[in-house]
């Protein structure tokens, strides 16, 4: 506690406390300073394809080629059956709510290291910092709801099919995208603090990813999987996201209540106690970086 003089002699007092703990106080200071969003989203939109020769065109080749390599690989060399759907369009779909995950949880754990020049001089609520960091992941999920729509399109034109499924289910896409977000930010607030230090975090995490997606039925449908191996994969968080955003728009996933449960527990327990490590860790990362 200190007090200050005024102009007029008389004296201000100001108070000094501690930050309060707790998961609300932490909500509260986050929409406090809920223009620092746009601010720190915009950095990471800004450092995504700098000092690159072909610059925005980055945004549409880096979804294209991995569909058009997968495409290849699963739909014609393997010939993974799809229930009918045309396997670059079922590709298209899965990897679309994948790539926000995955795209998502890797910007959040650079987030605080891209800042490293702001956290380690001024003080800004860090907990904004993984959540505005995911810009780029969602701008990079609008191109592929873009290459989406024009598969539908294609086919449409060319098979004279809609493999869309307009109904009800259709409203699976936003539970399943909001559950999807939470998971890559809880798992970034475990690896942001970390993969400030050492990028030892990111790389493993790169690897991580790339065995995981194979855990998750984004380049197959469930139902190729045994019923035994279907059990093992409902302890993935993100088999129920991935199945329930297949099921609105091609209405060809397996929307399951205890597959969805457990995504939802481990999701849960996922964010919290990320949000708990991330309170304790943040202030040492900040003087380290």
């Amino acid at each position: 506690m200190t007090t200050t003089g005024t102009p007029d002699g008389a004296q201000e007092l100001w108070t000094i406390e501690p930050r309060r703990s707790g998961f609300i106080a932490r909500m509260r200071e986050v929409w406090r300073y809920r223009k620092l969003l746009r601010f720190f989203g915009s950095r990471a939109l800004q450092k995504l394809y700098r000092n690159t020769v072909l610059g925005m065109a980055w945004i549409f080749i880096r979804p294209l080629f991995p569909l058009l390599v997968n495409n290849l690989l699963f739909g014609r060399l393997l010939q993974v059956e799809t229930n009918g759907v045309p396997y670059f369009l079922f590709l298209t779909v899965g990897s679309t709510i994948w790539e926000l995950f995955a795209q998502s949880a890797m910007w959040a754990t650079r987030s605080l290291q891209l800042n490293a020049g702001i956290i380690s001089r001024i003080y800004v609520p860090r907990l904004i910092i993984p959540i505005a960091g995911i810009a780029p992941a969602l701008v990079n999920f609008g191109i592929h709801i873009l290459v989406m729509i024009g598969a539908l399109i294609y086919y449409r034109v060319t098979q004279h099919v809609w493999y869309i499924h307009v109904g009800p289910e259709l409203l699976w896409v936003i539970p399943s995208t909001l559950l999807t977000l939470t998971i890559a930010i809880g798992l970034g607030l475990w690896t942001s603090v970390p993969a400030a230090v050492a990028r030892d975090v990111r790389f493993t995490l790169a690897y991580v990813l790339g065995f995981w997606v194979l855990a998750t039925p984004v380049m197959y449908p469930l139902s190729a999987i045994s019923p035994r191996w279907q059990m093992a994969m409902a302890a993935n968080p993100m088999t129920a996201p991935v199945e329930m955003f297949k099921a609105a728009i091609l209405g060809s996933g397996e929307v399951r209540a205890s597959h969805i449960a457990v995504s939802v527990a481990i999701t849960l327990v996922l964010a919290g106690s990320g949000l708990w490590f991330f309170g304790r860790a943040e202030a040492e990362a900040a003087d380290r970086v």
